[in-house]
């Protein structure tokens, strides 16, 4: 019985997707935006050493250091930022989400053109903070379309598929595409594509009721 039930919420899971729109912008934009983000954070390290010459030890200081109190910040401001708006605007949390990623996919696509790492670690800093505005605001709009009995389910199913269809492609692809062309350019597709799932997010925001 209680599997019979679990299948159950598991196939109401997957018609609410198919149903509320909202959630195909939210799935589609975070698969594409798991792609750029994650995919950043996975080949930075290399992309570092290689680039800017920096031995990969003083890479994973420089990246702790200037990274993680950054992304840290961006997520507890974006996710304030979205609550606040959400009283004025019922989108107001993808409209913040959508927003951040449009702002640091721009920030990355001039940082991978930047060879002085004195201009190079505000730009990555500034970039990260931007970034993470999305993390709590995207999971938040699913709990604000789904029944509540739900809701765990559906988010569940929403990070199974944007990593599976996200960073597990970026990681691959990227390295696949740096042989041909170099890793300077292998990596802007990163952000392109995030910056596309930025616009994808904005555009569920007409559909949130």
């Amino acid at each position: 019985h209680r599997q019979q039930m679990q299948l159950s919420g598991l196939w109401q899971s997957a018609r609410m997707v198919r149903t509320v729109p909202t959630l195909l912008f939210v799935f589609l934009g975070g698969a594409m935006i798991s792609f750029g983000v994650n995919g950043l954070a996975g080949w930075a390290p290399t992309y570092m050493a290689r680039e800017l010459s920096i031995p990969i030890d003083q890479v994973a200081i420089l990246l702790a250091k200037w990274g993680l109190p950054f992304g840290v910040a961006g997520t507890l401001v974006g996710g304030f930022l979205a609550d606040t708006l959400r009283h004025r605007l019922p989108a107001g949390r993808t409209l913040v989400a959508g927003t951040g990623i449009l702002l640091g996919a721009a920030l990355i696509m001039y940082l991978i053109t930047l060879r002085d790492l004195n201009a190079f670690l505000p730009v990555f800093a500034l970039a990260f903070f931007f970034l993470s505005w999305y993390v709590g605001p995207l999971t938040a709009v699913i709990f604000d379309v789904v029944p509540s009995a739900i809701g765990s389910t559906v988010v569940g199913a929403y990070f199974l598929f944007i990593h599976m269809a996200g960073d597990a492609l970026a990681f691959p692809l990227v390295g696949l595409l740096s042989d041909s062309f170099g890793l300077p350019r292998a990596m802007f597709i990163l952000p392109a594509v995030a910056f596309f799932g930025g616009l994808v997010v904005l555009g569920g925001a007409f559909t949130v009721r």
